[in-house]
């Protein structure tokens, strides 16, 4: 039994990647993709809509009225200026309306540099397991991605070196290594590490449960997947780094004025936030330069080599080739 599988992103600033997300995603079995552009003036809203599998939506007058009408707006209202989580939530919502009245069977939500990654190379397959499955919502193990250059470019095409989701307490030679590689031994990964979630479209009253997975009013049945992945590629490349924290600003130390960052995911966050605002203020770039060198790049072949044996670091590079093929055919990528 197959089942159609549909993906929601909310996204800003993606650029050209945007059309490696989605080459990539098509090519394992992701048959429509619902766009949500955070900023309507974005340049690669042209581009979406020459392309029949992309519903391209821009954060403008009528999505906000259509937020108004969804199931989440009433907890979300307040926030929805100021916090793009908020934004995302309602977003999916919507998309999984849209969705499903279009006939999809599942609901995949990641953002733009995230990947679903299936190590047998297809979605579709995986998802055509769950039918007989009671579960209502799927949620992934996600992995982060390390950048070993200053410049990765297209970091779908370029980054094949992903930190490992870790559980329990690592060896003392493990602390060591992360802290060598600049990295924080007691929260490894420098943003989330709680995973992402598809939702089954035809289970009644689900709704998205935050940005990392999906709800309904009686409960639901949650199964965590130990085979398909999340890959995050977060930060990679000093431009994308830079355009980030350029981009999202002095924020709060606190999510929704409430939930402290620190204590959630970890000091990174925070930590870059303030070398590039610093950078900003005083003009001296090579200051957050420094701070991604340090602290996002791992660039040593033999502490690399010594992190994978123990197992912090893997090399992941099925994405890579798969894109390297669609380049081959030139009609895919028009």
């Amino acid at each position: 039994m197959t089942s159609r599988v549909a993906l929601v992103t909310t996204l800003r600033d993606a650029g050209a990647t945007l059309k490696s997300f989605v080459a990539y995603h098509r090519a394992v079995g992701i048959r429509h993709f619902f766009l949500f552009f955070d900023d309507p003036a974005d340049p690669m809203l042209a581009w979406t809509r020459t392309r029949p599998e992309i519903t391209a939506i821009p954060r403008d007058g009528d999505l906000q009225q259509i937020w108004r009408g969804l199931v989440r707006w009433n907890e979300f209202a307040a926030h929805v200026d100021r916090e793009v989580m908020a934004r995302q939530v309602l977003n999916a919502e919507h998309a999984m309306n849209l969705a499903r009245a279009m006939g999809f069977d599942w609901l995949l939500h990641i953002d733009s540099d995230e990947l679903f990654y299936a190590p047998d190379g297809y979605a579709t397959a995986h998802f055509a397991s769950l039918a007989a499955s009671p579960a209502d919502v799927a949620t992934y193990l996600n992995f982060e991605a390390v950048p070993e250059t200053e410049d990765a470019g297209d970091f779908f095409r370029s980054v094949t070196l992903f930190k490992m989701s870790l559980s329990g307490p690592q060896s003392p030679e493990a602390q060591k290594l992360m802290t060598r590689a600049g990295q924080n031994a007691a929260a490894y990964f420098h943003f989330y590490g709680n995973g992402k979630s598809a939702v089954r479209l035809a289970t009644p009253d689900m709704r998205p449960d935050g940005v990392h997975s999906f709800t309904r009013r009686a409960g639901g049945t949650v199964a965590w997947i130990r085979g398909p992945f999340i890959l995050h590629y977060a930060c990679c490349g000093f431009a994308a780094f830079w355009q980030k924290y350029v981009t999202l600003g002095r924020f709060s130390d606190k999510w929704w004025g409430q939930v402290d960052i620190a204590t959630s995911v970890g000091p990174f966050h925070l930590q870059a936030r303030d070398a590039v605002m610093d950078a900003v203020a005083s003009g001296d770039a090579e200051h957050a330069r420094r701070f991604y060198r340090d602290r996002l790049m791992i660039a040593d072949p033999a502490l690399i080599s010594e992190m994978m044996r123990h197992g912090l670091l893997r090399r992941i590079g099925a994405p890579q080739r798969i894109l390297a093929r669609l380049s081959e055919q030139p009609a895919v990528q028009s």
